[in-house]
This record gives structure tokens, C-alpha cells and sequence, in this order.
């Protein structure tokens, strides 16, 4: 597996990793902010929804771009920055503008990111290293959120736990600027 690859799902992992302890956790996180069984599912489906469009909006266009790795680049530090805007979140509203801010970031990686790792993955490999993707992508998400209810018991906050998920964001962000440079490794 070539280096550009194993950055590529290096980065990714992180990304899931950190946003995992999020997701079992969000409904408890509603419920706090006020709302009730309906209003988190109303939150989940309509972010969801927006992160589906974003995802279509960006895909036609990113075809035109010449450097899709860079999106990729932006996306991750994207992500990580609405990551820290969940702290900023006290009520429901936040929550939308926040889950729309983050709908964007989805929007802009992930058209370019699955793109990139196409373009870079290896010949005679594919299929390994589609594996490595669907496989360790779950693998990251279980782990995260296995740890996730540990992790707020330990911080004592949901802030803790979002600050914590920035960071590890922002990390991914950092090994995803290695798939920058032109030459394939």
C-alpha cells in the first residue's frame, strides 16, 4: 500500500474515530439542550439531509477541480472546526446551524476524498485496499464509540468530549496535508 493511501485512511480514520464519540451520545446531548424523542430525530434527520445534499452539490462541482486533494485537506480542518462548534451549542437553533456548518465540510470531503483514494490506490489492489477503507472505517467508528460514555464520564462534560474530538479531528487534518504533494509515493 502505497504512502498517499495509507495517509489518506490514516486521516480518515481519525476523523470517524473522534466524531464517534459523538453519535451515541447526541441523543442524550438533545435531550440536555431541551428537546425530546422527536426533536432528535427531527436534529439527526434534517442534518443528515443537509450533509446529502451538500454531498451532491459539491460532487458535481468538485469534477471540475483540478486538485481535489486539496478539498480533501480542507474538508478534514473543516470538519474539525465544527467539531469545537458543538461547544458554542445551547440551544436546538445551534444545533442546526451547526450540523449545516458541518453538512458543508461533509459536502466538500467526501466527494473528494473517496475521488482521491480512487485515483491513488494501488493497481492489482483495489480490492484490499477498499477492504482496509470499509473495514477500518468501522473498526475506528465501534471504537470510538465504545469509548464515547467513558470518555464524557471521564471529561465530565460534553464540551470535554467535543474539545477532545477537534483535536483528534484536527490531527487527521494535519496527516491528510501529506497527500499534497505531487509526487505518488
Amino acid at each position: 500500500m502505497n504512502l498517499k493511501v495509507r495517509y489518506l485512511l490514516f486521516a480518515n480514520y481519525l476523523n470517524l474515530f473522534a466524531f464517534a464519540f459523538f453519535t451515541p451520545l447526541y441523543a442524550i446531548f438533545v435531550l440536555r439542550l431541551g428537546g425530546d424523542a422527536k426533536t432528535v430525530g427531527l436534529t439527526s434527520g434534517l442534518g443528515t439531509y443537509a450533509a446529502a445534499l451538500m454531498i451532491l452539490f459539491f460532487g458535481k462541482w468538485e469534477n471540475s477541480q483540478k486538485h481535489q486533494e486539496k478539498l480533501v485537506v480542507l474538508g478534514f480542518f473543516w470538519l474539525s472546526i465544527g467539531a469545537l462548534g458543538y461547544v458554542l451549542v445551547h440551544q436546538i437553533w445551534q444545533l442546526f446551524a451547526v450540523q449545516i456548518f458541518n453538512a458543508i465540510g461533509t459536502g466538500l470531503l467526501v466527494p473528494a476524498l473517496r475521488s482521491t483514494y480512487a485515483k491513488l490506490e494501488d493497481k492489482g489492489r483495489e480490492t484490499q485496499e477498499w477492504a482496509f477503507w470499509e473495514g477500518g472505517n468501522r473498526i475506528f467508528s465501534a471504537t470510538g464509540a465504545i469509548i464515547s460514555g467513558f470518555l464524557l464520564a471521564a471529561l465530565g462534560s460534553f464540551k470535554g468530549l467535543f474539545v477532545m474530538m477537534a483535536a483528534i479531528q484536527f490531527v487527521g487534518a494535519i496527516v491528510s496535508i501529506k497527500v499534497l504533494s505531487s509526487a505518488r509515493t
